[in-house]
């Protein structure tokens, strides 16, 4: 099986990127329990309002996926979501 890696951004809503700071920590954190799984975030270089989460080397898809949305839900990362926006999630693998 492939390992995948998930490139997950969206717009953040101004003047809450200390407390969602806070939040991705906390969420990454509970992913790594549940997956075994340590994601990391970043913001983009020339837009500091476009953030993306990166969490690499996923080997079993269906339960990262099911950990990454309960965790989604439980931290309440979609109130940072700038209105009119969303999280855009890209997977990749490698190439043969």
């Amino acid at each position: 099986m492939a390992l995948s890696h998930y490139y997950i951004y969206y717009p953040v809503r101004i003047g809450l990127e200390a407390d969602l700071a806070r939040t991705l920590h906390n969420l990454q954190a509970d992913v790594g329990e549940q997956t075994g799984i340590t994601g990391r975030f970043l913001r983009k270089a020339d837009d500091p309002w476009t953030w993306m989460e990166i969490y690499e080397n996923v080997t079993d898809v269906p339960a990262f996926d099911a950990a990454l949305e309960q965790a989604i839900a439980r931290h309440g990362v979609l109130r940072f979501i700038d209105e009119g926006g969303s999280r855009h999630t890209e997977r990749f693998v490698a190439c043969a």
